[in-house]
């Protein structure tokens, strides 16, 4: 029989999307099953173990079943990035919770390793937060002893979702993970592709408890279902999966609204180190071939709406267009859950809020939350700017909160460049199944349906509220105008994009 499909399986942070993708493109059958990572009290987001494993298997079998095992190419795993899962390798049980990219539990741990920030981040790309993994294993052998047990029998294992899925799908046979995965550790060198005994020791990790490396594409062993053998191909990152399928070129940008939001800047075959962003690796093909990403993250996109209505302001996610719309006095909102990213990386505020009044309505909380998501996406495309990188349209645009057309036009209107919309919202899983059917065949590409959102507002209007916000977010930091310019030891300035 044609083996015509290749399910891609997509294990985010609110949920687990499977997708059996045909060679156009186009989907088969999919399944979305809701993934919610427990949040206690604040700093704290974890999953259990069985409850990753248990969602992806649900899904994946409901794609399996609707299209045939017999008739499936391949599966692609991609995930979130941070999330680090740590198991017994003897038994495949967890040895503690699993704590989300989200959770900021490793702030001492973080701190503590006795590596500079300038030097973790010529090493990794990165910086020395807690919420990337290295600091989350050390946090877990410190407080949960079944790790430690573990780890003194040699059998731990600590590794991103994606491959913690890998590892539970081939039955315990292949413990690997791709290098922009790796990355998020805080442990792969990004200069040499290997794990770095420097940054293992700054963190007192056992590099033998984490996975082989391998490209995005490459071998990923086998997953046997009703006794047919499926090869698992595709093992990576949820951003880079929607960057291959997008495309992305060098000196374009790609913005991904997710519950968080990424603004991904492709750089070409050479890493780009700009103090204040991420270096990232792209996805790399079976010839181990990658290509090089600044990234800069914003903490909280989706989530900062999750969190307003944790606040008591009620609505339905269909409403938001039409609060955002009917908003007469947007109040200026910062959306600081669990710090500011890129190009802050101020870990120390907190939410804020200004223009609160006896007029102020749902309609002006929905429509501040909204526009400071674009603000935060505009401080990272005037930070590129600043340093010499052109911020050039048409940027490409994707994720859940792109159906919000009031936020993509503000968008549009704040940084004066038209964006190409996709009006497919599974970018990271077609992106991951394109990397397995190139696998099949090199020269296919998908073709995204996008349109065009062009600026609404003058470069004059663009430049007042900017400012504005700039001196917001000054007063929201409390730091004078002269310490607001120094970010990540350079020099931020003030003009906008």
């Amino acid at each position: 029989m044609r083996k015509e499909f290749v399910i891609a399986l997509d294990m985010g942070t609110s949920g687990c999307h499977a997708v059996a993708v045909r060679a156009d493109g186009s989907a088969a059958a999919q399944c979305y099953l809701p993934l919610t990572p427990q949040r206690t009290e604040a700093g704290i987001s974890q999953y259990h173990a069985a409850q990753l494993d248990q969602t992806a298997r649900l899904a994946l079998h409901a794609v399996l079943d609707k299209v045939g095992p017999q008739r499936v190419a391949s599966l692609a795993i991609v995930s979130q990035r941070s999330t680090v899962v740590l198991w017994d390798k003897s038994t495949g049980e967890p040895v503690g919770p699993v704590l989300t990219w989200e959770d900021g539990r490793a702030q001492e741990q973080a701190q503590q390793a006795p590596l500079s920030q300038e030097e973790v981040h010529l090493r990794t790309g990165l910086y020395k937060t807690p919420f990337f993994s290295a600091p989350k294993i050390a946090w877990m052998l410190q407080h949960a002893p079944q790790a430690h047990q573990a780890l003194r029998r040699g059998q731990l294992c600590a590794a991103p979702v994606a491959s913690y899925v890998v590892w539970k799908l081939t039955g315990g046979h292949v413990f690997a993970t791709d290098y922009a995965l790796a990355q998020r550790t805080l442990l792969l060198n990004i200069q040499t592709l290997g794990w770095d005994e420097s940054l293992c020791r700054a963190f007192e990790i056992d590099p033998n408890i984490l996975p082989t490396l391998q490209p995005t594409a490459a071998d990923y062993g086998t997953y046997v279902y009703q006794g047919i053998p499926i090869p698992i191909t595709v093992c990576g990152a949820d951003q880079q999966a929607a960057a291959v399928y997008f495309g992305l070129q060098p000196q374009k940008s790609l913005i991904n609204y997710g519950t968080g939001a990424f603004w991904l800047y492709h750089t070409g075959e050479k890493p780009i180190f700009l103090p204040g962003l991420l270096t990232s690796l792209g996805a790399s093909d079976n010839a181990g071939k990658s290509n090089y990403l600044l990234e800069g993250p914003v903490n909280a996109a989706a989530s900062t709406l999750l969190w307003l209505k944790a606040q008591g302001i009620a609505f339905d996610e269909v409403e938001t267009d039409d609060l955002c719309r009917a908003a007469e006095n947007p109040l200026w909102l910062l959306p600081a859950l669990g710090g500011l990213g890129a190009p802050y990386w101020d870990f120390t505020v907190s939410p804020a809020v200004e223009g609160l009044s006896s007029r102020t309505r749902k309609p002006d909380w929905v429509a501040g939350a909204v526009r400071g998501i674009a603000f935060l996406l505009a401080d990272i495309g005037s930070y590129l700017q600043e340093n010499g990188l052109p911020v050039t349209g048409p940027v490409q645009i994707s994720g859940g909160l792109s159906r919000v057309e009031y936020l993509i036009s503000f968008q549009a209107g704040l940084l004066q460049i038209p964006l190409e919309v996709s009006s497919c919202e599974d970018a990271t899983v077609l992106g991951a199944a394109l990397l397995a059917f190139k696998q099949i065949d090199k020269n296919l590409q998908f073709t995204p349906d996008k349109k065009t959102v062009e600026p609404t507002f003058s470069a004059i209007r663009a430049r007042e509220l900017y400012a504005a916000w700039q001196a917001f977010v000054r007063r929201a930091r409390q730091v004078p105008v002269h310490e607001s310019e120094k970010v990540c030891g350079c020099r931020h300035t003030s003009s906008a994009v």
